[in-house]
């Protein structure tokens, strides 16, 4: 429906779109260092996974157990089992603040609720 409304409202497109599209979320493409130093997965996750004034942003981003875990797409429950898991991964800052576990299931994920 919405495709529908913006193609009516500007035009349907004269080409095929021409961006790469990519999974980006917490930890994966992104990642959120602190005024301190402190990094974290995103700027919405509190779980602190080291700092760049002890080691490099390149060694956390690489290193970091969560971050792998996150990267990998190794979700619990229902997020861990779904076909989309690794396109979307839902909120991770979402299932921390509803099960203190950042690779719990999305408690907002409309496909399993």
């Amino acid at each position: 429906e919405l495709m529908t409304e913006v193609h009516e409202r500007v035009g349907a497109p004269h080409h095929a779109s021409r961006v790469a599209l990519a999974s980006t979320r917490d930890g994966k493409g992104i990642i959120f260092v602190a005024h301190n130093g402190d990094v974290y997965p995103s700027g919405f996750l509190p779980v602190t996974l080291g700092s760049v004034r002890e080691q490099s942003l390149v060694s956390i981003y690489r290193d970091t157990p969560l971050l792998l875990e996150l990267r990998g797409a190794r979700f619990h429950g229902a997020c861990g089992s779904c076909d989309y898991s690794d396109l979307c991964g839902g909120s991770r800052s979402r299932a921390f603040a509803s099960f203190g576990d950042p690779l719990a299931s999305d408690p907002a994920c409309l496909i399993a609720g």
